[in-house]
């Protein structure tokens, strides 16, 4: 059957059963921007592995769920588990040639760092050293002890020659105390299990001299076993089939005492939308035919720990879920809203297409196929239904720590929550 018939053939079902008929909204967009304000404030320390940052935001969102009178699976609203994560909790500090950097603007710190303490000489390699009497073997036998490279590789072609000077660079890092990088793009952080016991750092090309000589560096990093918790709850149904609603409410936390990542689009909105919905659906005074499950996972930036956790571990049988919506960056949407794993569920696709005209929420929907880069995957992987919602567009910065409230223009929040809202009861 062709899309477009099917899309009619599904309007038209919606239509007989009175799905497009008086749709009641309890979404109330102020609510959702005051979540996203107070998940992003410093208290929250970024949500992340330092000064208890996600089990702040977690107490936070168990009692929101218990605002909505949503059910638990057991004893509250916690699914414990436990992983390994590299932080960096206190000292930040670098100076290059008498100037101070800003960490997260001029400066960040690999994940995957090690700390380090100290004053050391500046070892530039960069394109220059291509001259006509190079050899591989000079960079392989170059003593680098004791110092810190600057690695620039802008002019640096991607001849085998070159190449595998890059390679040999590298491999000889083992003698250096650390390495920075020079970057000419946004500085964007991520965060690592794990800690390299080497230093190395990215730096902002207009932050720094051409030829920088002498570094003071003090970093200090610590590798932890980190608790953290799933944070879950469900309204029952007429079935103990499940509709789910997910999203990811970690973030990136702090890098050094005093510099945190806000995450206020990735994924404070997408959080926000998920207690949006929690609240409308939880005044609602019919009993749904579907149970409806919240789950807000942690570990998501590490890795999607916490949707791997759940999946190996579920409170319920995966079997038992309808569908699966995933919200991750809610709070843009100039360049419309994705939808991954759409064309692997075409007709779920076709619904939602269906009701975006119907309603006449005019959203650019597009539909792509399968997306690693959310919890949603991993319970793909287990043959569950998902569908991932992922608004686009150049509003905010990705990882950095411009990601903040009053950055967000919630573009599309309001008529892509009636759309979400309007396809979880089409079933």
């Amino acid at each position: 059957m062709c899309a477009v018939v099917l899309c009619r053939k599904v309007l038209g079902l919606f239509v007989g059963l009175g799905v497009l008929s008086g749709l009641s909204y309890s979404q109330d967009l102020t609510y959702a921007k005051d979540q996203v304000k107070t998940l992003t404030s410093s208290e929250f320390h970024g949500r992340g592995y330092v000064k208890k940052g996600d089990e702040i935001a977690a107490h936070y969102l168990a009692n929101e769920f218990t605002k909505f009178k949503l059910q638990k699976f057991g004893r509250d609203y916690y699914q414990h588990y436990e992983f390994p994560i590299n932080t960096f909790p206190g000292a930040m500090s670098v100076n290059i040639d008498g100037k101070e950097l800003f960490p997260g603007i001029d400066f960040l710190v690999s994940p995957q760092s090690s700390g380090v303490h100290g004053t050391f000489h500046i070892e530039t390699i960069d394109s220059t050293i291509f001259k006509a009497n190079f050899k591989i073997t000079d960079l392989v036998n170059k003593d680098f002890s004791g110092k810190f490279i600057l690695l620039d590789s802008v002019g640096w072609n991607r001849g085998a020659l070159r190449k595998q000077a890059f390679e040999m660079v590298y491999l000889n890092m083992i003698k250096a105390a650390g390495i920075f990088l020079v970057s000419d793009n946004p500085l964007i952080h991520s965060v690592s299990e794990n800690n390299s016991d080497f230093c190395s750092l990215v730096i902002r090309r207009t932050a720094i001299k051409k030829h920088p000589r002498t570094l003071k560096i003090k970093i200090q990093s610590r590798e932890i076993e980190h608790k953290a918790v799933n944070v879950i709850g469900f309204i029952p149904g007429e079935s103990d089939t499940f509709l789910v609603i997910s999203a990811h409410y970690d973030h990136l936390g702090m890098m050094g005492k005093n510099t945190y990542f806000p995450g206020a689009n990735d994924n404070a909105s997408g959080t926000a939308m998920l207690l949006d919905l929690a609240k409308r659906f939880s005044l609602t005074s019919d009993r749904p035919k579907y149970s409806t499950a919240f789950m807000l996972f942690s570990g998501e930036e590490a890795g999607l720990l916490g949707s791997a956790y759940y999946t190996e571990n579920s409170l319920f049988p995966l079997n038992k879920i309808k569908m699966l919506v995933n919200l991750d960056m809610m709070g843009t949407g100039s360049g419309g809203v994705t939808v991954f794993n759409g064309s692997t569920y075409p007709r779920e696709y076709c619904k939602l297409d269906s009701l975006n005209k119907s309603l006449r929420l005019n959203i650019a929907l597009r539909s792509k196929g399968i997306s690693k880069a959310s919890d949603h995957y991993l319970f793909y992987l287990k043959k569950v239904p998902v569908l991932f919602f992922n608004c686009t567009g150049n509003e905010v910065g990705y990882h950095i720590t411009g990601d903040k409230y009053d950055a967000l223009p919630f573009t599309v929040y309001e008529n892509l929550f009636k759309l979400i809202d309007a396809y979880l009861k089409s079933f």
